[in-house]
């Protein structure tokens, strides 16, 4: 029986480095009795990942239910060859105050804007914006092996 292969971790300067590069992260939520996984555009600062969601939406809604998240982020060229991929476990609450909540808007609105596929969003017409804020209390990283996969 051949010995198991596992894959090479990434440094910490290398999930950091992830975290400010890639634009859309998945979250998962708990969502009994399944996960309920959402992507999201986010920003990593001050040591925590900041998103936002409509305040009546359904991100919203479970967040506000149960503080413990997953939160992935990955990269991988064309054919898959090449890949990266972080994975953060941590605890998500929502941010109430005020200068919080507009650095973070201005954050998250800078780093869209540096995509080269950033459009402005319209909004749904409904409510306010909720920011939430990950703890993160765990962070792994795994990448392709030196040449990647055949």
């Amino acid at each position: 029986m051949p010995a198991t292969r596992y894959l090479p971790e990434l440094s910490e300067k290398e999930m950091l480095e992830m975290l400010e590069a890639e634009r859309v992260g998945r979250l998962g939520l708990n969502d009994e009795p399944q996960p309920y996984v959402v992507p999201t555009d986010f920003v990593y600062k001050g040591g925590a990942i900041y998103i936002h969601s409509p305040a009546d939406g359904k991100k919203a809604s479970l967040a506000r239910k149960d503080r413990h998240v997953c939160f992935e982020v990955d990269w991988h060229n064309d054919d898959v060859t090449e890949y990266r991929s972080v994975i953060i476990r941590g605890d998500i609450a929502e941010v109430f105050d005020d200068g919080e909540r507009r650095e973070a808007m201005r954050a998250l609105a800078e780093k869209a804007a540096r995509s080269s596929k950033w459009r402005a969003h319209t909004g749904r017409g409904s409510g306010s914006i909720a920011i939430f804020k990950i703890t993160i209390k765990e962070m792994t990283g795994i990448k392709s092996p030196d040449g990647g996969h055949p």
